[in-house]
This record gives structure tokens, C-alpha cells and sequence, in this order.
């Protein structure tokens, strides 16, 4: 009787190896596309919180842009009693690499004491909060004027529009518009937004805003912004259009002003050094001067 071996059956070394090595190769391909695709994901994380802020930030600079040189109501129905050659709200100026606005900021409404008032002191129900030699606009009921003048006494319940001791303001010859019951009390209010080191931020930039109304104090708006540019459309002729584009790093200051581009440049989200992608936005100015 003939006796048969049985096969042996299996992996030989060489084979085990080659296995082993084409079994890491696509781990390791794996696990890079895993890695990359995680990379992608954060910095498209990163961007798109980027542009958001930057979109949120144009937003408020724009709203801001629009709110400067309105002292309560139309151009039209103002009347600007500060002595010649004297102008508290200068709308836009820039200087360097930031822009500062003014604008006016409203204190609240505040009764007239016998209403309507036609004399140059308006007593009013309450302290008004503004200071002696500060401008003041104050609005008749509804809206229907308003008028820009130098508080020109220390009384802090009554709004004095007179020349007072020092002549701040000038007296109209026809006479003072008649104030209403309630009026609106604006001051001046100085906004300026500015790039610079990011806080707590190794190498990063940001963008910043400083207001008068807070004491100066930096507020951080948005983080990875490079530089922040303008261009002012300037009105040489006084029909609304912009004859001309200066930029922002011109004074600003006397010219009329009655649109802005505004550009934040943008800082790579993996390298905060890196320059990035752009966000832009014109805004046309639609208070003139009182």
C-alpha cells in the first residue's frame, strides 16, 4: 500500500513581507489623506470665520461711515449756529493705516420747560450731560429741524445756544427756530478702526476700534487682518458725485467727502504672516455738512 504525504499549504517569508510592506504603504496613504483632509477642513474652518468677521466688521464700518455728519435730521432742515470758520463735525478723516469718523451720538430725549422755546436758552425736565464749549445738536419733536450749536454755559439743565461769554455761537439774525416738546440731544462722537498686533496672538494682526464715547479703549474686532486701505470719492463741485478718488492716507480733512472704499486684507488662516484673499465695500455718504 502506497501512503500519500499531505500538501503543505501556506505563506512563504517573502510573501508575508511583501504583504506586510503593500498593507503599510496603504495604511500610511490613509492616514496622510486622513491628516490632509483634516488640514483642509480646519483651515476652511478658519476662513470662513475669517471672512464672516471681516464681512461683520465692513458692516460696521459702513454703518458708521453713514451715521457721520447727521446731527438728528435732513441736511435740509438744520441750522448751524457755531461761529464762523468752526466745524465740530468733520465728516470723515484718515490718517495712515486707519479711519477715523465723526459722528454725532445721541444722549437721549430730553422735555422742554414751556415748550415751544424761541429764546436761545432751552431749560429742559432733566441734566443734560454736556459739557461747557462742547457742540451740541439738539432736534425738535419728530425730527422737523435741529440745530448745531456750542453749549455756552455750565447750567446742566438748560441747553444754551446764545453767543454766551466767549461768542461760541453766533445770533441769528431771523431769529431762533422754535424748539418743540421732547427734543433729541447729540454730541460729537469720534470712531476709528485700526490694524495692529493681535492680542494674545503670536505674529497676527487684527483689526481694531477705538471709540471716544468708551475712553479710548482698544476693542479687537476681528483677527488675521493684514492692512486695512481707503479711497475717498471727493466732490469737487458740490452736485453729490464724486469728481475724483484720493486715498486714504490724504488728510481728509476740509474736503467733501461723499464715498468710501473700504479694504481689509485678509491674512492666510495657516500662516498668519501670509497675505490672504481681500474684502471690500463702498459706501456713498449720505449727510452732507451742516
Amino acid at each position: 500500500m502506497t501512503t500519500g504525504h499531505r500538501r503543505q499549504c501556506g505563506l512563504t517569508l517573502v510573501e508575508l513581507l511583501i504583504a506586510t510592506g503593500l498593507g503599510a504603504v496603504v495604511l500610511l496613504t490613509a492616514g496622510e489623506s486622513l491628516l490632509t483632509a483634516r488640514q483642509i477642513e480646519r483651515v476652511d474652518r478658519s476662513t470662513a470665520r475669517q471672512l464672516d468677521g471681516a464681512g461683520t466688521a465692513l458692516a460696521l464700518i459702513a454703518r458708521t461711515l453713514r451715521q457721520a455728519g447727521y446731527p438728528g435730521c435732513h441736511p435740509d432742515r438744520r441750522r448751524n449756529l457755531v461761529a464762523s470758520g468752526v466745524d465740530p463735525i468733520a465728516t470723515v478723516i484718515s490718517a495712515g493705516n486707519g479711519l477715523t469718523i465723526r459722528t454725532m451720538r445721541s444722549l437721549g430725549h430730553a422735555g422742554l420747560v414751556g415748550a415751544p422755546v424761541r429764546g436761545e436758552n432751552l431749560p429742559l425736565d432733566r441734566a443734560h450731560g454736556v459739557e461747557a464749549g462742547q457742540p451740541v445738536a439738539a432736534v425738535n419733536a419728530r425730527g422737523s429741524g435741529c440745530v448745531l450749536f456750542r453749549q455756552a454755559d455750565t447750567a446742566t439743565d438748560t441747553l444754551d445756544r446764545g453767543p454766551g461769554p466767549a461768542a461760541v455761537n453766533r445770533r441769528p439774525t431771523e431769529g431762533y427756530w422754535p424748539m418743540g416738546d421732547p427734543i433729541e440731544i447729540f454730541v460729537p462722537e469720534r470712531t476709528t478702526f485700526f490694524v495692529d498686533a493681535s492680542v494674545g496672538d503670536g505674529g497676527g494682526r487684527s483689526l481694531f476700534r477705538r471709540r471716544q464715547s468708551r475712553g479710548g479703549d482698544r476693542e479687537e474686532l476681528v483677527v488675521g487682518v493684514r492692512s486695512l486701505s481707503i479711497e475717498a470719492g471727493i466732490d469737487d463741485n458740490g452736485d453729490g458725485y464724486v469728481d475724483r478718488t484720493v486715498s486714504g492716507e490724504a488728510d481728509l480733512d476740509g474736503l467733501d467727502v461723499v464715498a468710501v472704499q473700504v479694504a481689509l486684507e485678509l491674512s492666510a488662516p495657516d500662516a498668519p504672516i501670509a497675505a490672504g484673499r481681500s474684502v471690500q465695500t463702498t459706501i456713498a455718504l449720505r449727510n452732507g455738512r451742516p
